[in-house]
């Protein structure tokens, strides 16, 4: 997969930066107001699971870049006011975790683990900051002299999201459910709520695009998520009892269940006695939700006639031809 994302990398730079751009006339936004918009790219998990070598947190110094996933999204862009945008995404990813990436002795002698694909709907307003401008003819009308458009723009963009969450772990080589498995005693006495599989969550980021024709442009887009849930790899509070889940749930489904709750490695810390992990002991940090990001290689299509407000504007160079001794004009749109 990594040849394949590195191929993708190369390719969108190219287009991107590489190519002859040819813009449509900024003054007539009110022609150009609907776009849809997908992308692939990469997404990444930043909660108690895994992560560098200290103590969890969900900021950028603990991210994990051997559990980056794949991830796509689509959606729809349109033009409030020149340069304000509504945007509608629908994005897929995947998250996961490992304890076992980590040297911190607590996290990595906890020892667990999970994987969850996410499903989001996010709604957004976006900010567009015009960039890249040269000095030229604007809109290629000769006489017309002044700063020209180079067809780059960054996007600055908030809003909020509900995404779908599911985390499953990995028994005997079979991905299983962890939510059923109630791992830190969920709705069992003296444990906490169960959690479901929805959330909200607040995206915030930015982009950058780069026209390459009237209708199209590429870019790259970076963002992350403040979720309202500890969930989403089933770690939050403290350790339950391993024998009361199994006893609650029951046979073959309590067993699994009771040893996931606490699969700890028994390791010691600087030649000390092994780490605890007994009941009420922390599990989790609930003091702080999860949060997750993506990174995106973007496409933007403008829909509707890209030609329609440019209409007396020339993007081809002018013709001229001689008839004896007079000289006449003839342009060509």
């Amino acid at each position: 997969m990594t040849k394949h994302l590195t191929g993708l990398i190369c390719f969108f730079l190219f287009a991107s930066f590489g190519a002859n751009a040819q813009f449509f006339n900024k003054n007539k936004w009110e022609d150009h107001r609907h776009q849809i918009r997908f992308g692939i790219g990469a997404s990444n998990f930043l909660g108690d699971l895994g992560g560098k070598d200290g103590i969890g947190t969900n900021d950028f110094q603990d991210l994990e870049w051997s559990h980056t996933n794949l991830s796509a999204f689509i959606g729809y862009k349109y033009t409030l006011y020149k340069k304000l945008h509504a945007r509608a995404d629908f994005t897929w990813g995947q998250l996961s975790g490992n304890d076992n990436t980590t040297l911190e002795p607590f996290r990595k002698n906890r020892n667990l683990h999970f994987h969850s694909h996410i499903f989001e709907l996010a709604l957004m307003l976006e900010y567009e900051i015009p960039i890249n401008f040269r000095k030229g003819h604007i809109y290629d009308i000769k006489g017309a002299n002044g700063w020209a458009n180079g067809g780059s723009s960054v996007y600055v963009f908030a809003g909020i999201s509900g995404f779908r969450y599911n985390p499953r772990a990995k028994v005997d080589g079979q991905w299983i459910d962890l939510r059923p498995l109630r791992t830190e005693g969920q709705g069992l006495p003296g444990g906490p709520d169960e959690y479901g599989f929805y959330s909200l969550a607040i995206p915030l980021g930015l982009s950058i695009t780069k026209r390459i024709s009237h209708q199209v442009s590429l870019g790259v887009e970076l963002s992350y998520r403040y979720t309202f849930t500890d969930y989403i790899d089933d770690v939050s509070t403290s350790y339950y009892s391993p024998e009361d889940i199994a006893l609650y749930l029951g046979g073959e489904e309590g067993e699994v269940a009771g040893f996931l709750s606490n699969p700890s490695l028994g390791l010691a810390q600087d030649g000390r006695d092994p780490i605890v992990t007994a009941v009420g002991q922390q599990r989790g940090d609930e003091t702080d939700d999860d949060g997750f990001m993506f990174g995106m290689f973007t496409c933007h299509v403008l829909l509707g006639d890209a030609y329609k407000s440019n209409k007396g504007f020339s993007f081809k160079k002018k013709r001229y031809k001689r008839r004896g001794s007079s000289r006449k004009k003839r342009i060509i749109f």
